[in-house]
């Protein structure tokens, strides 16, 4: 068959989709090269190459250089009938990656359900194994903590995204179920509690913004301090963003980061501090004592957590149970009902918070 010339990169991308998705080229099937495509299709090489790129993208092929294209589409799967699950999250050593572990589980092991967990490190793409068991078409999978860039998924992606679901946070893709609980009211209850015991001039250490959770954080926080009478400029001086890109290590990172609160007075004009990350409130409070960074004794700090606190170096810091537990007994409840067959719309489910101190500093 001939092709006018002007066939566009988009009409070869829908042109070579249609003939995938109806069984044309099958799973596993190789696709022409490049060049056949461009010669077949009346277009440049260049114009080939980059519709090919975008079907990769969206998960109906896989190229591998000196190889060639690899048809990845699954036709018509079903979603899995089993009750089998992994449980992926990144190698973290933080107390909520326990917790996602150990409560998953629980929740699923109740319900019936096989579970197995895998640990990869974050921004790394799947491993061979982890890469097996997401793409079984007789396993769901949940994911939390990984920031991993799922493109070497080998299903495509319509089904990746039906077994799939991202727990803990907001994921950017709309098309991947997320579950987590709703940051603005986080903040607010985390504020509402410092404001119960007179502290109304709050702090936050937060990442350097790079995700939507933590900008929901930022602007939920700064739009209730100024509601409350902060200025945005107190706001500005009172926001303290680490810089990701400080230090060869992590460790080294934070040491920086740290001195830099002592050298811009950051505990002046505070009477509470609010930490989303475990890990840093520890750390902060270690490197402080350890580093001759003075934190003001009467400071109340509180951190999102689930575990049971451990012994803190002084000041002492509050831990609010963030509700894991409902993060992974809504993804039960989603997963159940595509087990059923019942193919639930991929979607944001997010719900209001109902937390709980686990240990006052006030």
């Amino acid at each position: 068959m001939i092709y006018p010339r002007g066939f566009k990169s988009n009409q070869l991308i829908a042109s070579l989709r249609g003939r995938i998705v109806s069984g044309e080229y099958p799973q596993g099937s190789r696709l022409p090269t490049c060049k056949e495509l461009a010669e077949l299709y009346q277009v440049s090489y260049m114009t080939a190459y980059k519709a090919m790129v975008q079907l990769e993208r969206d998960g109906y092929i896989t190229l591998k250089k000196h190889v060639g294209s690899t048809v990845s589409y699954i036709q018509d799967a079903p979603l899995p009938r089993c009750k089998s699950l992994n449980l992926i999250t990144s190698t973290s050593s933080q107390s909520l990656i326990q917790n996602f572990l150990s409560i998953g589980q629980q929740v699923f092991s109740e319900a019936g359900w096989e579970v197995k967990a895998f640990r990869v490190h974050n921004g790394e793409t799947l491993p061979d194994d982890v890469l097996l068991a997401v793409n079984s078409p007789d396993a769901y999978s949940l994911f939390f903590d990984l920031h991993t860039i799922f493109q070497n998924t080998l299903a495509s992606q319509d089904h990746f995204y039906e077994r799939a679901i991202y727990v803990g946070e907001y994921f950017p893709d709309p098309r991947l179920t997320t579950i987590t609980c709703d940051e603005p009211a986080t903040v607010r209850t985390v504020l509402e509690h410092f404001r119960n015991h007179g502290r109304t001039r709050t702090g936050i250490f937060q990442y350097h913004l790079d995700n939507v959770t933590e900008m929901q954080r930022i602007t939920a926080w700064s739009s209730e301090m100024m509601a409350h009478g902060a200025s945005l400029q107190w706001c500005n001086d009172h926001l303290f963003l680490c810089d990701l890109t400080w230090g060869d290590t992590r460790t080294k990172w934070m040491r920086e980061s740290f001195f830099r609160l002592q050298e811009c007075n950051f505990f002046a004009g505070i009477d509470s501090l609010f930490i989303p990350i475990p890990k840093h409130a520890t750390v902060l409070a270690r490197l402080c004592q350890e580093h001759g960074i003075r934190i003001p004794q009467d400071l109340a700090i509180v951190t999102l957590g689930e575990a049971e606190v451990p012994n803190q170096p002084q000041p002492a810091i509050s831990y609010i149970d963030n509700s894991m537990r409902r993060h992974l007994a809504l993804a039960l409840q989603v997963l159940e009902s595509r087990l059923k067959g019942q193919r639930t719309p991929q979607r944001l489910y997010t719900f209001h918070p109902e937390l709980h101190i686990l240990d006052s500093s006030l």
